[in-house]
């Protein structure tokens, strides 16, 4: 029996981690498309959310989420909460950031990595985790 509860004990906290990473929150996020770089962004239908941990050195992001959209962006393109079940993290054991910068990119060939010319992007800083955030796509590259 003690063998058992000893199993069970381990088994228990190898997978509390598992479950509380799931419930993790970094941000309510709304993105926006500014109606200046509106028709440069006419024809992509995808938006990565990249989070980055505000208190590493690292360049690499914390993780990104992919959005496929339906229509142009136009206006409110995506309104959702940023989680740990929604974010491909780089590194999952990393430990969980307090505060996140957070880029949003509407990319004009797809696919994931560094900007490029033709993407559109906007960025919000020094977002206290759990917290609301608003991103203004307002550049393009």
């Amino acid at each position: 029996m003690r063998l058992f509860s000893c199993f069970m004990l381990t088994l228990g906290l190898s997978v509390s981690p598992l479950l509380k990473a799931a419930d993790q929150k970094f941000a309510t996020l709304e993105v926006t498309v500014e109606d200046k770089v509106a028709k440069a962004a006419a024809g992509v239908r995808t938006l990565y959310v990249i989070v980055y941990d505000n208190e590493s050195k690292m360049p690499m992001p914390y993780g990104a989420m992919k959005v496929d959209l339906k229509a142009d962006a136009k206006g409110s393109i995506f309104k959702g909460d940023l989680t740990t079940a929604n974010v491909q993290r780089m590194n999952p054991q990393a430990p969980f950031p307090k505060t996140i910068r957070l880029k949003a990119r509407l990319d004009k060939d797809g696919n994931a990595g560094m900007d490029q010319p033709g993407d559109v992007v906007g960025k919000a800083d020094g977002i206290k985790v759990g917290d609301n955030a608003k991103i203004v796509i307002n550049t393009t590259i």
